[in-house]
C-alpha cells in the first residue's frame, strides 16, 4: 500500500492548524460566527500559502460539516461550457446542506467567455450559492469580477513559520534525528511556500531518516559550493589560469555556462550580504561550520568588484547562445586589471 504523502497527511483541517494568515482567519471566522457570508470570494497569493486549504476549511465551517464543496480545477476546465455547467448547478438548491459552495482553483486560467458567463451569476447569485475563487495570478482576473468579490491576499509563509511546522511534522512522525540548520535551509529555498517545504522534507526523509544539511543538498541538487568557493577565491587572487580552468571544466562537462554564471552571481550576492550583515539570515548559502569558515577566509572588498564583474558578464551574454569566449575574455580582462 502506497504511503500517504506528508503534504496530504498534514494538510490543515481547521484554521487553528494553519500557519500564519491570522487576519484572514479572523475575518472568515467572524463571518462564520455572524453568518454574514458573501456570494463571491477571491483568494490570491503565492503557491503553497493556504488558499485552497482555507477555501475547503471555510466551506466546511459554513455548512457545519455537512455536504462537500464542489471543486473545479480551472486549469483543465477553462472553457465557457464548463462554467455554464457550474452555473446551472448553482441554481439548484442543495439537498444535504444549507449552501452550495463552489471552489474554483487556478481561476486565472478561465477563458474570457467563461468569465462573462460567471459574471452574471456573481451579480445575481442564488442566496444558497457561494463561489470561492483561488489564484496565484490576480492580474489576469477581469476588473468586472474583482469588483464583485471579496478579495483576500495570502502572504508568503515566514521562514520561522515553515520551520515550526516542519518541526511539528517531524515530532508527529517520531523523527528525532534532525538538524535545525537543515530545516532553516529548506525554509529559505522554498520561497514562502508551505506545501513545497513539506514536499521537500518528504523527499529528504525518503533518502534518509536523519535530516541533515548534506541530506537536503543531496536531494535538491543545485550549485556545487566547492566550485563556487574555488572560483571566488581564484578571482579574488586574480589567478587567471585557475579561473579559466574552472570555466573550461564546466564547459567540457556539458554544463550550461549561463546557468553557472547565474548560480555564481547569486553566490556572490550572498557573500556581499554576508559582508554587510555578518549573518546567514539573509543568504541562501546553507549554514555549516565549514561554510562559515570558508566565507570568513575569502570575504574582502573584492567581492564588490566581483559582483560588478558578474553584472557585466550577465548583461553581455544575455542574448548570446555561445557565451564561453565572452566569459573567458571578461575574466582575463578582470584578472589583468
Amino acid at each position: 500500500m502506497a504511503r500517504q504523502p506528508l503534504a496530504v497527511k498534514y494538510r490543515p483541517k481547521n484554521f487553528d492548524d494553519m500557519t500564519e494568515q491570522s487576519a484572514i482567519k479572523d475575518i472568515l471566522t467572524n463571518q462564520i460566527n455572524t453568518k454574514t457570508f458573501q456570494h463571491g470570494y477571491l483568494f490570491t497569493g503565492p503557491a503553497g500559502t493556504g488558499k485552497t486549504t482555507s477555501a475547503r476549511i471555510f466551506a466546511n465551517l459554513i455548512n457545519r460539516g455537512e455536504g462537500n464543496p464542489i471543486e473545479v480545477d480551472a486549469a483543465s476546465n477553462s472553457g465557457v461550457d464548463n462554467i455554464r455547467n457550474i452555473i446551472d448547478d448553482a441554481k439548484k438548491k442543495p439537498l444535504d446542506c444549507e449552501y452550495k459552495i463552489f471552489i474554483i482553483d487556478e481561476c486565472h486560467s478561465l477563458s474570457n467567455g467563461a468569465w462573462q458567463a460567471l459574471l452574471k451569476t456573481l451579480e445575481e447569485s442564488p442566496k444558497f450559492s457561494i463561489f470561492i475563487l483561488c489564484t496565484t495570478d490576480p492580474q489576469k482576473i477581469p476588473n468586472t469580477i474583482l469588483s464583485r468579490v471579496q478579495r483576500y491576499q495570502f502572504n508568503k509563509i515566514s521562514n520561522d513559520g515553515i520551520v515550526r511546522r516542519l518541526q511539528f511534522i517531524l515530532e508527529r512522525e517520531k523523527i528525532v534525528n534532525y538538524e535545525n540548520e537543515a530545516l532553516e535551509y529548506i525554509a529559505k529555498i522554498v520561497n514562502g511556500g508551505m506545501r513545497d517545504s513539506i514536499t521537500l522534507l518528504d523527499k529528504c526523509l525518503s533518502l534518509s531518516k536523519e535530516l541533515t544539511i548534506k541530506n537536503v543538498l543531496d536531494t535538491v541538487g543545485g550549485a556545487d559550493y566547492d566550485i563556487l568557493f574555488d572560483f571566488v577565491e581564484n578571482l579574488t587572487n586574480k589567478d587567471t589560469r585557475k579561473s579559466i580552468e574552472i570555466v573550461e571544466s564546466i564547459f567540457n562537462d556539458g554544463k550550461d555556462l549561463k546557468l553557472f554564471i547565474k548560480d555564481f552571481s547569486k553566490f556572490i550576492l550572498d557573500l556581499t550580504k554576508y559582508c554587510i550583515f555578518k549573518s546567514f539570515k539573509y543568504i541562501s548559502i546553507p549554514f555549516t561550520n565549514e561554510n562559515q569558515e570558508k566565507i570568513e577566509m575569502i570575504i574582502s572588498d573584492d567581492v564588490y568588484s566581483i559582483l560588478d564583474l558578474m553584472l557585466d558578464i550577465t548583461n553581455t551574454i544575455k542574448w548570446n547562445n555561445e557565451p564561453k569566449e565572452i566569459i573567458e575574455m571578461m575574466i582575463i580582462n578582470y584578472c589583468r586589471g
